[in-house]
């Protein structure tokens, strides 16, 4: 497919410029269900959600009625003084889904802004209780957006290391990876032991954090590394037993992505501040929430004599009633076809389709939950060893799958999986025989 001339004046997101020139992006014109449709009307199977948002499929009828209907009334109003009907219902929506610890909410943008947010209420509101705590500890390998704020508490090398340089590092643990263990353990005798290491932060620099940021359960850019739920707790307990807030960002995980409502179901423990967003319009529209607890919004309490207790943070198109409506409509078919249950039977079989891998030579550190699927590609099986950076096997097979008409997006050498939650078995079972196809073509080309 030819690209269009525009094409010379686009930058591109997490792309090389020798990539984009080697390997034009494809034109989409239009989606169904799970399938994407290019301006020639080849048909492609979107196996990541498109980062993840896609949590209906595409063009969703009832999502598309909502936003259709809204967009017959109003596009969009300021949130200062003024708030749509669309964002009070949505609010309302929340307000029956979020933990019941957590009672105000702040809209913004993205996943990114919803961090910063969320960081910005942290440190006002130890000031405001005359504490001088202003760092942030956050897990090695996280991720929590590409603004500054957030890039300074997330520990990817190839995304932060210069950032980090040139602005604000917080202080890491080591990362819950559990395929590389950093204590050296395996799922039968892991304690949470990766977690000595925000235990060693705490006691030495407990008083001066304010917040540990984390994504529960999975760390998504890291390579979907998913991790116990003892490690969960660990961080829970560990932040309570000195003071430090806990910020769960669960962007990604959020909405039942993992099986549960909300990543941190799965201890059953809530924390101070919930960051949501991607799914929450099913991939319509962007709009983000910072959900916090009424103890820490109590201290922001006061008039306007009272400026330092305000929170001085806003975006243009908070709360916007298209993106609302959105994603009233997503909360709304999440509550009545009860996700989390109705699509356990599709989560397992997708969960058995990735275990069947397990006998190819260079998969390995296969792993599920929920929705959410991954496995890395090894030169050797045995010792875990990596294929060279230059073999770029993974993304090698991302082509080869996109010529067979299916759209993967590599995280270094983790090939990831994120179908929408009313995926049918049939259509699981052709992304596993598109992904075996395109792995056989990619390991004969090394």
């Amino acid at each position: 497919m030819k690209s269009l001339p525009a094409f010379d004046r686009l930058w591109m997101p997490f792309t090389s410029h020798q990539d984009y020139e080697d390997c034009p992006p494809v034109v989409i014109n239009r989606g169904e269900g799970i399938y994407l449709y290019d301006t020639d009307g080849k048909r492609y199977i979107d196996a990541v959600g498109s980062w993840w948002v896609s949590s209906f499929g595409h063009c969703n009828p009832e999502i598309s009625a909502a936003v259709k209907a809204q967009l017959d009334k109003l596009e969009h109003v300021m949130m200062a003084g003024f708030i749509s009907d669309a964002t009070m219902e949505l609010t309302a929506a929340l307000s029956e889904i979020l933990p019941k610890q957590l009672t105000k909410t702040f809209y913004s943008d993205n996943g990114s802004t919803a961090v910063e947010v969320a960081m910005k209420i942290a440190i006002q509101y130890h000031a405001l209780r005359g504490s001088e705590r202003r760092a942030f500890v956050s897990l090695g390998g996280g991720y929590h957006g590409d603004t500054l704020g957030a890039m300074s508490v997330g520990a990817i090398p190839l995304y932060h290391d210069l950032f980090h340089k040139r602005f604000k590092e917080q202080y890491f643990t080591a990362s819950p990876y559990c395929f590389r263990c950093p204590a050296g353990k395996c799922s039968k005798d892991c304690d949470a032991d990766c977690m000595n290491s925000l235990a060693h932060i705490l006691e030495q620099r407990g008083n001066n954090i304010a917040a540990c940021v984390f994504e529960p359960m999975v760390q998504g850019a890291a390579g979907m590394r998913i991790y116990p739920t003892k490690v969960l707790r660990q961080i829970f307990d560990l932040c309570r037993q000195y003071g430090v807030i806990t910020i769960a960002d669960e962007v990604a995980t959020g909405l039942g992505r993992t099986g549960k409502m909300f990543a941190c179901d799965h201890v059953g423990i809530t924390p101070d501040i919930m960051c949501v967003a991607k799914g929450l319009t099913g991939g319509y529209l962007p709009i983000a929430v910072t959900a916090v607890s009424e103890e820490i919004y109590s201290e922001f309490k006061g008039d306007h004599l009272a400026s330092n207790r305000i929170l001085n943070h806003g975006h243009t198109f908070t709360g916007n009633p298209l993106a609302s409506s959105a994603a009233v409509a997503a909360i709304k078919l999440t509550r009545e076809n009860a996700l989390t249950e109705s699509a356990r039977a599709s989560m397992a079989h997708f969960s058995e389709m990735l275990k069947h891998l397990d006998d190819r030579a260079h998969i390995s550190g296969i792993r599920s939950l929920g929705f959410v699927g991954a496995f890395e590609l090894v030169k050797d099986k045995n010792t875990k060893q990596k294929f060279p950076p230059e073999a770029r096997v993974a993304f090698k097979l991302s082509q080869k799958a996109l010529e067979k008409g299916l759209i993967l997006r590599p995280l270094g050498d983790t090939v990831y999986f994120m179908p929408p939650f009313n995926v049918t078995a049939k259509e699981l079972d052709e992304i596993f025989t598109l992904t075996k196809e395109a792995l056989n073509e990619a390991l004969a080309s090394v």
